[in-house]
């Protein structure tokens, strides 16, 4: 579908006629460096998600030969074939659609197919995109649960999380409470601004401390260094950037909608509040066994 919205550069006389139309409206007022500032930060929040997904690969890394290798290799091609993409789709709604035509459109892609081949076309596009917004379903589906299991197997939340189906060897409770989770989150929020917001959001809160731990690993490993441990390249510039980045497409969130941010801050207290439960949990069970083995020797 990509490569279709690509191909609309190839009819130039469907191009936008009026250059008025194409061309970039004078403002108003002269921007300041704030406003400049809060533009990019809003644009950064769909960016985030357009561009986002490369993350869930390291969820699959116990499935993946040379992880070390490979999964860094397949991010960095598969970044630069989207970045490559999108950047011609985007050339393409501004030949057809026009540059100010594009501010007040929601349905850009809609409009761009309509152009070119129809209303019929338009709609079956449109039937084509749900069917590829089903595969995005899919992967969440695929990989978020995997995470769940994981800390239901270390013990950052209950053991039930790691319980799983033996007869088709699917995590069934994980899957559940993901898949509990997404419906409430779409039947609160409804509208797609909304749900990406708040998305976001948790999304760069586990960006942020995610990128964080490389720190505390390296610390912690500082005796294997030489040792062949894998290392990162540009440490500690790179997590630094990506941290910054981060931040501040959180802070624009919070700026633009307080109310998916407080939202956002609650679900991630409500989890982090039961890991500490867990833990504790844990901790004093750790303590009762070491009781009980000292009182055996």
């Amino acid at each position: 579908m990509v490569v279709v919205l690509i191909s609309a550069l190839f009819f130039p006389d469907k191009y936008a006629v009026n250059d008025a139309a194409k061309a970039v409206a004078a403002p108003e007022h002269a921007y300041t460096w704030m406003d400049w500032g809060r533009s990019l930060g809003i644009s950064l929040i769909a960016v985030s998600f357009t561009y986002g997904g490369y993350q869930q690969t390291i969820n699959l890394g116990n499935d993946v030969q040379n992880p070390s290798k490979n999964i860094p290799r397949g991010i960095f091609i598969g970044i630069l074939i989207i970045i490559a993409l999108y950047m011609l789709v985007n050339l393409s709604y501004f030949n057809v659609v026009g540059f100010n035509q594009m501010k007040g459109e929601k349905e850009i892609a809609y409009v761009v197919i309509d152009r070119i081949f129809g209303t019929g076309g338009a709609n079956a596009f449109s039937a084509l995109l749900f069917l590829g917004v089903l595969a995005y379903v899919n992967g969440s589906l695929l990989s978020n649960p995997r995470v769940m299991y994981a800390m239901g197997e270390d013990g950052s939340l209950p053991k039930i999380f790691a319980s799983y189906n033996k007869r088709s060897d699917v995590t069934t409770f994980s899957l559940t409470i993901f898949s509990a989770l997404c419906i409430v989150i779409l039947y609160f929020a409804q509208e797609f601004d909304k749900i990406l917001k708040f998305t976001i959001f948790l999304d760069s809160f586990g960006m942020i401390l995610s990128s964080a731990t490389i720190f505390w690993f390296r610390k912690k490993t500082k005796h294997l260094d030489g040792t062949g441990i894998y290392k990162m390249k540009l440490f500690p510039l790179m997590p630094v950037i990506f941290i910054l980045a981060y931040l501040f497409v959180a802070g624009s969130i919070t700026a633009d909608d307080p109310k998916a941010a407080l939202t956002g801050l609650g679900v991630l207290g409500a989890f982090v509040l039961i890991y500490f439960l867990v833990y504790n949990k844990k901790s004093g069970l750790i303590e009762i066994n070491r009781d009980e083995n000292e009182n055996t020797i």
